[in-house]
């Protein structure tokens, strides 16, 4: 009788700790899942600093340029060479945006990704550690069947 008893309480033991194992995996993955939700929104906050830099730079550019043309005394509505830088400059500009655009949206979709499979992993983790505790809940029946 006592084997018996001792063999159910063993089996429980073992069961619980394997579903406090299976709770621990989930939480492991929500948390992974949060720390990866934090780096996207930095992300999106460094890719909005750069966009601003970018900008700044141009606008900089520019006003340098406007101010050059207002010195050197060209019109800086009909001067050719000095459109011609205007357009050059802009055009950098807008290839140097999209290219921090896209650099930025890659950046989140690898943090995206990520944070599916440290679920999907969190996910599986816990559904092996509940197969587990279900597992010894029916080895504990059956050699309990034995004893009886």
């Amino acid at each position: 009788m006592i084997q018996l008893a001792l063999a159910l309480g063993s089996a429980l033991v073992t069961a619980q700790s394997y579903n406090q194992a299976a709770k621990a995996a989930q939480q492991e993955g929500a948390l992974a899942e949060r720390r990866i939700g934090e780096q996207a929104k930095f992300e999106q906050l460094r890719a909005l600093q750069d966009h601003n830099a970018i900008m700044a730079d141009f606008k900089s550019y520019e006003a340098t340029n406007i101010a050059l043309a207002g010195v050197s005394g060209r019109d800086e509505g009909s001067d050719r060479s000095f459109k011609k830088l205007q357009e050059k400059a802009e055009k950098n500009t807008r290839i140097a945006a999209n290219r921090s655009r896209l650099q930025s949206k890659a950046q989140l979709s690898k943090f995206a990704q990520e944070a599916q499979m440290a679920v999907l992993r969190a996910n599986n983790k816990s559904k092996a550690y509940r197969l587990q505790a279900f597992g010894t809940m029916l080895n504990a029946g059956y050699n309990t069947s034995k004893v009886v």
